[in-house]
C-alpha cells in the first residue's frame, strides 16, 4: 500500500497553496516589518564605523533577505492567482509585492555598489591613473608611482628640491604629522580611510633616495573622525 505524501508546509506556500491572507498579512508584511525593525535597531547604529568582519556579516544578511523577498514574492503572487473572490484584493496585492520587490533590487544593487562594486571601482581608476604618471603635484615635487594591494595604497613623491645628504637637520616627524593631517582633512583620502584602506607615502629625494615613508590608517585621524557623518545623519533624521 503506497503511502500518501503531503507537500510540505514551505512548498504549499511557494506554489501558492497557502490562503492569500496568511501569505500577504503573515508571510509578506508582518515578517517584512519584523525584519526592518530588526535592521534599524542591529545595523544603523554602527553604520559609521563598521569593521570588514560586520561589513561581511552585513552584506550576507542583507543577501538573505533579498532571497526571502524573491520566495516571498512569488508564495504571494501565486497564491493571488489562486484566489477566489473579489479580483481587486489579488491584484493589490500583487502591485504592493512588486513595488517591495523594486526597493529590494535598488538597496541590493546600492549595497552591492558600496562594498564591492566601489573597491573594484577604486582600483580600476589607480591602475589607470598611473598611465598619466610622472605627474607634477606642485613646485617642488611629482607623484611618480601609485599602486594597490587589497586594502593597501602605495604612492611614491619624489621632492625635487630636496637632497637627503643635505637634510639631516629636517624635522620629519613635523613632517609626517603634517601629511596625515591634511589626509585627515581632505574628503577624497578621508573617504578612503574611513573604509579601512590604508595610504602609504614614500618620499623620494631628487636623486631617488628614500626620504621617508609614512603610513596612515584611520586611527590616525583620531576618534573624531566619524563626527561629521554622525551630525550629517541627525540633521536628516530631523527633517
Amino acid at each position: 500500500m503506497l503511502e500518501s505524501k503531503n507537500p510540505s508546509y514551505l512548498k504549499k506556500l511557494l506554489k501558492g497553496q497557502i490562503t492569500l491572507i496568511i501569505t500577504f498579512w503573515v508571510w509578506f508584511f508582518f515578517i517584512t516589518l519584523v525584519i526592518n525593525i530588526f535592521i534599524d535597531n542591529s545595523f544603523e547604529q554602527s553604520n559609521y564605523h563598521q569593521s570588514n568582519s560586520e561589513i561581511v556579516l552585513s552584506v550576507i544578511i542583507y543577501l538573505l533577505i533579498f532571497v526571502y523577498t524573491i520566495l516571498i514574492f512569488i508564495a504571494v503572487y501565486r497564491s493571488a492567482d489562486n484566489y477566489i473572490g473579489n479580483k481587486l484584493w489579488p491584484f493589490l496585492s500583487k502591485v504592493i509585492i512588486s513595488i517591495n520587490l523594486f526597493f529590494s533590487l535598488f538597496s541590493a544593487y546600492d549595497l552591492l555598489r558600496v562594498t564591492i562594486f566601489e573597491d573594484y571601482a577604486i582600483k580600476s581608476e589607480i591602475n589607470s591613473f598611473k598611465d598619466s604618471l610622472p605627474l607634477k603635484v606642485n613646485s617642488y615635487s611629482h607623484l611618480t608611482n601609485i599602486g594597490i594591494e587589497e586594502k593597501n595604497i602605495y604612492y611614491t613623491y619624489r621632492l625635487d628640491n630636496m637632497d637627503i645628504t643635505a637634510s639631516k637637520d629636517y624635522n620629519f616627524k613635523k613632517f609626517k604629522s603634517q601629511v596625515q593631517d591634511s589626509l585627515c582633512e581632505e574628503d577624497n583620502t578621508l573617504k578612503l580611510l574611513k573604509k579601512d584602506y590604508i595610504l602609504n607615502y614614500t618620499y623620494v629625494d631628487k636623486n631617488e633616495e628614500k626620504v621617508i615613508d609614512i603610513e596612515t590608517k584611520k586611527t590616525n585621524c583620531g576618534k573624531g573622525i566619524y563626527d561629521l557623518d554622525i551630525l550629517k545623519e541627525l540633521i536628516r533624521q530631523g527633517n
